[in-house]
């Protein structure tokens, strides 16, 4: 086996139900990064011995290793957690790692790595704290409003979050967000991410759509257009990062993404991979099967990565 050439740091905050998810995400990572040493931080409350084992198992033969860091959620309480309280633990990582790692890539559960990225980890973030694709809140005005700052200054998805930990240390980042976020929590409204790029306004770095894919990318003409089009194209071709946000590739009613077969793949190369599940439940899932299979061709108008180039074709 080849000797890795430098180490990449990775971040999940997950609690134990989410471990079988990110161990398909952990996958991703590890198969496109074989020339280098990858660690995986995972925070959490709660670990179990069990999901322990799942973990060491994904990295077993592979130049990786996993880190979980039990977190102490005191001060996070009290804050809006509409999506959890874990998302919340994004704003502690540059506390829990070491002092001697200098960058790390934070990824939602929800998310697929296929292929190498670890440009990101070299790209110059000098005087700039985080990075991020570009979330659908950046087109809302009502957004900007909310969070009293000009729209040219964009606003970033958190789910995929490359973070440069040393500028979070320098200015106490980690702190001053809790603060704010305690502060103004009545009107923040998308949790941490608020936060984030409020207090990143000037800091932030708006990362090519193929770092954070979302359906919601496919779907809207905009993003057909320059300066968008090349980014597009490049997310089918050459996909980087996809985040499968609202659509949790593990949930059979939802797993529609146009790259959802990317999220398949690697979860079907684990040794245990996650079960995928209904979220129907009862009475409601026996007329769902039953419906489904007297439609076998109902998802004929689904958008696949062929009517994307096909749409791209037509307006070039």
């Amino acid at each position: 086996m080849i000797e890795p050439t430098s180490s990449l740091h990775f971040a999940f905050c997950v609690n134990d139900g989410y471990v079988p998810y990110i161990c398909v995400t952990i996958k991703g990572i590890i198969e496109n990064h074989r020339n280098h040493k990858v660690i995986i931080h995972v925070l959490s409350d709660y670990i179990s011995v069990e999901k322990k084992k799942l973990l060491g198992e994904v990295v077993n033969g592979y130049h990786a290793e996993v880190i979980v860091h039990i977190v102490d959620d005191t001060p996070l309480r009290g804050l809006k957690d509409s999506w959890s309280i874990y998302t919340w633990y994004r704003l502690l990582i540059p506390e829990y790692l070491a002092t001697d790692i200098h960058r790390v890539l934070y990824l939602d559960a929800d998310t697929i790595v296929c292929s190498d990225i670890s440009e990101l980890f070299t790209m110059d973030m000098d005087g700039y704290a985080v990075a991020g694709c570009i979330d659908p809140e950046s087109f809302n005005n009502a957004t900007y409003i909310r969070c009293n700052y000009a729209q040219e200054k964009q606003y970033i998805c958190a789910g995929v979050l490359l973070m440069n930990l040393d500028m979070w240390r320098e200015y106490h980042l980690s702190k001053t967000m809790v603060a704010f976020s305690h502060k103004n929590k009545d009107w923040i409204w998308f949790v941490d991410q608020e936060t984030i790029n409020v207090l990143c306004q000037d800091t932030k770095i708006v990362l090519p759509l193929k770092y954070g894919i979302m359906d919601y990318f496919f779907k809207e003409d905009r993003f057909y257009q320059n300066p968008y089009k090349e980014q597009l194209l490049e997310c089918i071709e050459k996909p980087a990062i996809v985040h499968y946000a609202g659509q949790s590739p593990w949930k059979r009613e939802l797993a529609t993404a146009v790259m959802q077969d990317e999220w398949n793949k690697y979860n079907q190369m684990l040794l245990h991979p996650a079960k995928m599940i209904y979220i129907t439940k009862g009475w409601q899932l026996v007329k769902m099967l039953i419906w489904n299979a007297l439609h076998p061709n109902r998802q004929s108008d689904r958008l696949t990565k062929e009517k994307v180039l096909r749409k791209l074709e037509e307006v070039q």
